[in-house]
């Protein structure tokens, strides 16, 4: 965290802070002091904890979109397999970074609508290839739906289950991408 500014070490400190202590439990006096910094330095970056909370959303999304763009080369590979290897990879990302998983799940009360809505939705390159996929499907909205909803709660309950365990993404790695394409079929 040594190379960080205060602004990006309050955003990774109040990450951990939720994954700890969960949304109703957060304490912008505790994030403040595991970065070293007085309990009046998060006001010089955030107005107040609903700003840090969108600043939170917005690091991981940073993150996830700067890892996507090389991915998300459909060319020569189906529709159907970008999306698999997409999932997949979101799988590793969000294992390999609990703390921005915490931050993406939050299903708890105490979050305004458009945060709330920033972290759970589809980003929109995914987004795009899901309308892809249901063009060539011919899936009309509510069966697209559907299907987008299989895929995240494989997508979700992979990430639980394989946790931080490194070796055992990789060699489940391959049952989730068939997974994934069984249901896109």
């Amino acid at each position: 965290m040594a190379d960080l500014n205060t602004r990006e070490k309050l955003i990774l400190a109040g990450m951990e802070e939720i994954r700890l202590h969960g949304i109703q439990g957060f304490s912008l006096r505790r994030a403040a002091k595991s970065c070293g910094v007085s309990c009046a330095a998060p006001y010089k970056h955030f107005s107040d904890k609903e700003e840090i909370f969108s600043a939170m959303v917005s690091y991981v999304n940073e993150k996830w979109h700067s890892r996507l763009k090389e991915k998300l080369i459909v060319s020569s590979r189906s529709v159907e397999n970008v999306i698999a290897d997409t999932a997949v990879d979101y799988v590793d990302f969000l294992c390999s970074n609990p703390h921005f998983r915490s931050v993406l799940m939050i299903k708890e009360t105490g979050l305004d609508s458009p945060i709330s809505i920033q972290s759970v939705g589809l980003s929109i390159p995914v987004k795009r290839l899901f309308v892809i996929y249901g063009r060539k499907k011919g899936l009309d909205g509510a069966e697209l739906r559907s299907r987008i909803f299989m895929i995240r709660s494989l997508i979700y309950g992979a990430t639980i289950i394989l946790g931080s365990d490194p070796a055992m993404r990789e060699a489940k790695g391959d049952a989730l991408r068939r997974a994934i394409l069984a249901e896109l079929k």
